[in-house]
Formats: C-alpha cells, sequence, structure tokens
C-alpha cells in the first residue's frame, strides 16, 4: 500500500502528481499538505480519496507516516532568501523521523541553477536563489531525488495569474513583452509537471540524481499569439518593447525581468528529459484545451 506526501497539493502541480499517482495502481494513497481543508480544489483531492492535511509543521509528522515518496513545491518567500530551503528542511527532517521514506521530487523553476546578477535584476535573482537553496537540501538530504525545474507555464496566459505577466492582454489582446521578437522561450503545461514527479516517485531508481529542466517547445511569442488566436477565433498579438519601454516597466512588473533575461541565458536543451520518453503537452494542444478559460480571460465569454 504505497502513500505519498504531497506539499502545495491544490496548485496544477500538486493535483496532477496526485492524479498521476492514484492512476497507477488502486492501492496507492495519497496525503496531501493543503492551506485550506475547505476549499474547494482540497475538497476536490478529498473527492479523490486524498488524505487531507493542514499545511503547518505540527501537521506534519502526522502527515509522513507511512510515507515512501515525496513532492516538495514550495511556495516563494519573498520577504526571506532561505524561506523555501526552511520548508524543504523541514519536510525532509519529519521524513528522516517517519524512517519509511525512500525518495523526493522538487519543483523549482527553469534557471535556477544559472547565475544571475543581481544588480540588475535583484527581483529575479533573488526568486532563483531561493528556488536554488531549495534544491541544495533536497541535493544533500541522502535520500534519492529528482528535481524537475518546470519553463514558463502555459497557465500564465490565463485567469487571475495573467495580471503579473500581462496585465493589459484581458482588455487589449495583446501579449506585450521585452522577449526580442526572434527569441523561442520554453514552455510547459503545468499537469506535465504531475507527470514527471508521479513517473519519478514511483520509479525513484530511474531517476535518481535527475536535474530536469522542463519544457515540452520552444515558441516565439508571435506563434503563442497565433496559436491562441486560432484558438478562441479572435486576433491576439504580439508586441515587443522597446529597451527604454522594459526598464520603465520594470518598476511595475518585476516579471519584466525574466523578459530581459532569459534571452541572454536559454538554458540548456531537454535532452536529458526526452530519453525518459514521457509526451508532454505542446502549445496548440493547451490552447485546444484550454479555449474556453482563454475566452474568459479576454472577456469573450
Amino acid at each position: 500500500m504505497p502513500t505519498y506526501l504531497i506539499t502545495s497539493a491544490t496548485g496544477r502541480q500538486g493535483t496532477s502528481t496526485a492524479k498521476v499517482l492514484l492512476a497507477s495502481a488502486p492501492n496507492v494513497h495519497i496525503n496531501a499538505l493543503v492551506r485550506d481543508i475547505n476549499a474547494p480544489a482540497a475538497q476536490a483531492l478529498l473527492a479523490l480519496d486524498a488524505n487531507l492535511h493542514l499545511f503547518e509543521t505540527k501537521d506534519l509528522d502526522k502527515a509522513m507516516a507511512g510515507v515512501s515518496g515525496v513532492f516538495i513545491n514550495p511556495f516563494p518567500d519573498f520577504t526571506d532568501v532561505e524561506g523555501e530551503a526552511k520548508f524543504a528542511a523541514s519536510i525532509i527532517a519529519a521524513a528522516r523521523a517517519a524512517g519509511t521514506v525512500k525518495s523526493m521530487v522538487v519543483s523549482t523553476v527553469y534557471g535556477a541553477n544559472v547565475p544571475c546578477d543581481a544588480s540588475e535584476y535583484p527581483f529575479l535573482s533573488q526568486y532563483f536563489a531561493s528556488k536554488a537553496a531549495a534544491e541544495r537540501v533536497v541535493r544533500e538530504s541522502g535520500f534519492a531525488y529528482t528535481i524537475i525545474r518546470p519553463a514558463f507555464l502555459m497557465h500564465n496566459f490565463i485567469g487571475p495569474g495573467v495580471q503579473y505577466q500581462f496585465p493589459d492582454f484581458p482588455s487589449s489582446r495583446v501579449l506585450k513583452v521585452s522577449f526580442p521578437r526572434d527569441f523561442g522561450m520554453a514552455i510547459l503545461a503545468a499537469e506535465d509537471v504531475g507527470l514527471v514527479a508521479g513517473a519519478a516517485l514511483l520509479d525513484p531508481a530511474a531517476f535518481n540524481g535527475h536535474e530536469l529542466d522542463l519544457f515540452s517547445e520552444r515558441l516565439t511569442f508571435d506563434e503563442i499569439a497565433k496559436q491562441m488566436g486560432e484558438a478562441v477565433g479572435e486576433a491576439v498579438k504580439a508586441e515587443y518593447r522597446t529597451p527604454e519601454e522594459s526598464r520603465e516597466a520594470m518598476v511595475a512588473l518585476p516579471a519584466v525581468q525574466s523578459q530581459l533575461w532569459h534571452p541572454a541565458n536559454p538554458g540548456r536543451e531537454n535532452d536529458e528529459f526526452i530519453k525518459l520518453g514521457l509526451p508532454l503537452t505542446s502549445f496548440r494542444e493547451f490552447v485546444r484545451k484550454e479555449m474556453s478559460a482563454i475566452r474568459r480571460t479576454l472577456g469573450l465569454e
């Protein structure tokens, strides 16, 4: 009766990991760490027969009982660069105390393992440093481990999260960015993190020590806008800021730092992941699946 612990379980990554594990065998059990047991996403996990535990240290030992594998998805702490590492350390301490845990999977972010100039990109540098610190704690834990570094998540184009990257998109249907026009951005469906995390927890020996820069494809923003427009039946465009506009935009939109940094640091290709043979969602597949959500984001429904 294998049991797995999933942190941040109500997010897209955590929920998809739970679904992959539950679908793998009829006797799998999921212990889900959640912030609000009554939240709709938590109740959806409960409906899948997951066991819910509050996201609190005092509940951690109970949540870890009998667990063989752990999925850690640390939430960013913008007030403490070591906050994510501290959280990961608390999970690892509970895992050691339980005595049953064999493996860990941690999800961080694409680029966390690449140096970032704090003087030029202060927000991004701290964000990456926080993620890298969590990676280090897991890497040095002594457990079999896998690190997943998800690229830009496709869900950033829909729902409330769009305000952090493209605040004018819902009203203008224009994706205004600081990327060069010819830059192919690495993108990933959030649910695919669960596909990989679930596979790693089910077969820790095959994934042990792998540090996977995870993305399904690279697309320019002209290509992204075109595919979104085709899916919703309305024109969607991309516009590209000048260097001066980008510097001004960084004041209100810290995420612009990422748009300026990534073209000079495009990251590794995902050859290591490709060898594992797991299929990932293309952007065209994503926009077809999420067509209604995109239309709602744009005020078309």
